[in-house]
């Protein structure tokens, strides 16, 4: 797992109360987490945040109709 100094400006997932945030991780302190989101700044207590890792790559998911050639 990558160490959390390391992924500070880079786009991150984090997991708190059951709710996934994406944006850039710009600060990690004792008492909260604060991202950069696309529309607004989002601000996370670190007591609710369970899980923080890198964004993952889309992923192109085949509708399940979707013929395969």
């Amino acid at each position: 797992m990558p160490d959390i100094l390391s992924m500070i400006n880079k786009e991150v997932e984090v997991i708190a109360n059951g709710m996934k945030y994406v944006g850039v991780l710009i600060e990690v302190s004792d008492v909260e987490v604060q991202l950069k989101g696309p529309f607004q700044w989002i601000t996370l207590p670190v007591s609710s945040v369970s899980e923080i890792r890198p964004k993952e790559a889309a992923q192109v998911k085949l509708d399940q109709y979707e013929e395969r050639e």
